[in-house]
């Protein structure tokens, strides 16, 4: 477990992602996505999370992971032919990974 990870993610506010995705580019992104399952029969959920706090942080949990564990969480997978896929941010880490 890196300190300097763990820094990182406590400094981390709130803020910077409503800053990053103010309402407005969060209403774009979720039209954008709106349109694109219009096309095809996969359910698409974008997650932006600006830090780990808790129990994920000092585990020292991969973005990885933790969208794994966001994907199973919000039961993305449980779509009528299994074809959900989760775009998972995660700011403090300067991540993204598709699940």
């Amino acid at each position: 477990m890196s300190i300097r990870r763990i820094g990182k993610h406590l400094v981390e506010h709130r803020w910077r992602v409503r800053r990053i995705f103010p309402p407005e580019v969060l209403a774009a992104i979720e039209r954008t996505i709106k349109a694109g399952e219009a096309t095809h029969s996969g359910q698409v959920r974008f997650v932006v999370e600006g830090a780990l706090d808790g129990k994920p942080l000092f585990r020292n949990q991969s973005a990885r992971e933790r969208a794994l564990d966001v994907f199973s969480q919000l039961r993305i997978w449980d779509t009528a032919h299994n074809n959900g896929v989760l775009i998972y941010l995660l700011l403090a880490d300067r991540d993204v990974e598709i699940v």
